[in-house]
């Protein structure tokens, strides 16, 4: 492990890492900055190891208090898919770390193996009094083409990603030529359309919600399109 990280290593890396650890927690939120979600019980056993607290400084370098790889597998409703558990409480379940601490930490102890890291997004929260928070549950999209919308395949996004940041991932999804001309549209209960045609909107922008259902449309090959232009409401 890099930086002697590990319980035989004389715990270099330990004696360091608080402070350093320490210090990164109190980072400010920033718009569009990226943390990473770690299950409470590893992290609490990671602070008992290098005597995070200074009330809870008995055992610190105890190799039965060694951490190990960070594992999330608490956070899981479903370990193969890594989908979150609902209603998971800040500091109770997860805490949040900015990416700085996050690498550190993968370089000290590890990734448990076949684990994804939980990373999730800073957006900006409130009409006229911005705030910055964590999303970390993301906005779950279903996603079809217009000439098969039975084939229906849930993806999900931050509310900060881009319209333009969806159709790439769609037309990845359907496997549609780079050189192939589409159109994005936003498929109501009443059957009526709306195009998506500011890439650069968010998700929050563009007011899209969960379980919105998303429409990609591929041009003609005489160069109309299957749909008819959009209305405005």
């Amino acid at each position: 492990m890099a930086e002697g990280g590990g319980p035989e290593s004389g715990g270099a890396a330990d004696s360091d890492s608080e402070p350093t650890i320490g210090s990164l927690l109190k980072t400010t939120l920033k718009k569009g900055d990226e943390w990473y979600l770690i299950d409470s019980r590893w992290f609490k056993q990671w602070k008992k190891y290098v005597g995070f607290d200074s009330w809870d400084m008995y055992n610190v370098g105890e190799r039965s208090l060694y951490p190990g790889p960070i594992d999330n597998s608490g956070l899981f409703s479903d370990q193969e898919t890594q989908a979150l558990k609902e209603h998971l409480i800040d500091e109770l379940d997860y805490v949040l770390v900015p990416t700085e601490a996050w690498n550190k930490l993968v370089s000290w102890y590890s990734c448990l193996e076949g684990q994804r890291p939980i990373v999730r997004k800073v957006v900006e929260h409130g009409m006229f009094v911005k705030h910055c928070k964590v999303e970390v549950y993301l906005l779950e999209l279903n996603l079809c083409e217009n000439d098969n919308m039975e084939n229906v395949i849930t993806r999900y996004f931050s509310k900060a990603d881009t319209i333009d940041t969806i159709e790439k991932e769609m037309r990845r999804l359907f496997e549609i030529p780079s050189e192939k001309e589409t159109r994005l549209w936003n498929k109501y209960m009443s059957n009526t359309y709306e195009q998506l045609n500011k890439p650069d909107s968010t998700v929050q922008d563009a007011g899209l919600f969960q379980g919105q259902v998303l429409v990609i449309e591929r041009k003609n090959e005489d160069g109309t399109w299957p749909r008819q232009p959009s209305h405005p409401k």
